[in-house]
């Protein structure tokens, strides 16, 4: 997902001493959602070139002649992050100049999307993991703090953990909510962040929210209505995939003209596109039960707007928020000592078509009722 440390650890391999020996050549390109062969081509040639040679007004042919003279038999690694294009005609286009170079040259992709890894033909994936609690304190004590550890600032631990748990080991929003906090060692400020949405921060002063929306911007629009579905579901809700699939076909999410059958069928392709892209996770508990990390769940919820709700997100507590005449989705998280006072919000909800009522049982498991 994005913020997990992708291109960070790109760029430890590109810089690493061992690794610059190892290769005669050297290139870095951001390719980033808008790919263009000549741009991309571009820019790793100008990296190899003077600058005085200029490249600008020259055309694909021109650029790709000259970029192979430059790799003709020299061992290169050249790394291409954030690479979102799927399509493969575009890529044989793109990789044409690169068979020129020797052998042991290599080709380091970055991707948030599995099928681009298949598309390009790479050796197999390397998945990264979110970072373990300890090393994702330690990446926000030092935007923080300045320091490794509360060593010098023992009074702000204790919140400061907590701040740590709600990055759930991704150290793009570890780094943020050290960064917003360096100026301030007050310890009501640091509760106003741990108690705050993520989403509250100014766009301005947090990449998170561009780094995540990007994935969601990249999604077909099926799928993007298959996520804000999703927006209903607690936090750290596990889930099924046939369960979920179910939920979607009963609100017509997928659309098919071969039968019921068919609907599973597409929905479980469903499903699994948005697994190999990171708005679900396996569960550490169990292998059949995924997940959303905390804060695809808040995308989906920032995303769904007023057409999504979860009935603890809007009713009762400090942060009730009135429901919108439009909403069509809600769930409800049961509470042992409810009453059915809690309910008359939804006299009003005229365009509401799911209530689903959910429970914690005893153990703490999330499950469907």
């Amino acid at each position: 997902m994005g913020g997990i440390g992708k291109t960070t650890l790109a760029q430890l391999v590109y810089n690493d001493e061992k690794v610059q020996s190892s290769f005669e050549v050297k290139a870095w390109s951001c390719v980033s959602e808008d790919f263009n062969v000549d741009r991309v081509t571009k820019t790793i040639l100008q990296s190899l070139i003077p600058a005085s040679e200029n490249c600008d007004g020259k055309d694909r042919n021109w650029l790709q002649v000259k970029l192979k003279e430059k790799l003709q038999g020299k061992k290169f690694l050249v790394v291409l992050d954030d690479l979102w294009n799927e399509k493969y005609h575009d890529w044989t286009i793109l990789r044409a100049p690169f068979l020129a170079g020797a052998s042991g040259s290599t080709i380091v992709i970055t991707t948030r999307n599995e099928r681009v890894s298949s598309t390009t033909g790479t050796i197999p994936a390397y998945y990264l993991q979110g970072l373990s609690n300890d090393a994702c304190l330690a990446v926000f004590t030092q935007n923080a703090l300045g320091a490794s550890n509360f060593s010098a600032h023992t009074n702000l631990q204790d919140i400061g953990e907590k701040i740590v748990k709600r990055c759930k080991g991704l150290p793009l929003a570890a780094k943020t909510l050290g960064g917003l906090l360096r100026t301030t060692q007050v310890r009501d400020e640091w509760e106003n962040v741990l108690m705050s949405k993520i989403w509250d921060i100014p766009e301005e002063r947090s990449g998170i929210l561009p780094a995540l929306m990007l994935s969601y911007h990249h999604l077909p629009s099926h799928l993007k209505r298959c996520f804000m579905y999703c927006s209903i579901l607690p936090m750290d809700y596990e889930f099924e995939e046939q369960q979920l699939v179910l939920l979607w076909m009963a609100e017509g999410l997928i659309q098919s003209q071969q039968g019921d059958r068919q609907l599973e069928v597409l929905g479980r392709k469903y499903f699994r596109e948005l697994l190999s892209r990171s708005f679900f996770q396996q569960s550490s508990t169990a292998k059949s039960q995924f997940v959303m990390h905390d804060l695809i769940n808040e995308l989906a919820k920032w995303v769904a707007g007023n057409i999504c709700f979860r009935m603890e997100d809007r009713i009762g507590g400090s942060n009730e928020r009135r429901l919108s005449k439009k909403a069509r989705h809600s769930s409800y998280l049961g509470g042992r000592y409810d009453s059915t006072r809690k309910f008359e919000a939804f006299s009003e909800l005229t365009c509401l078509r799911t209530f689903m009522p959910l429970m914690l049982p005893e153990g703490c498991r999330n499950t469907i009722i």
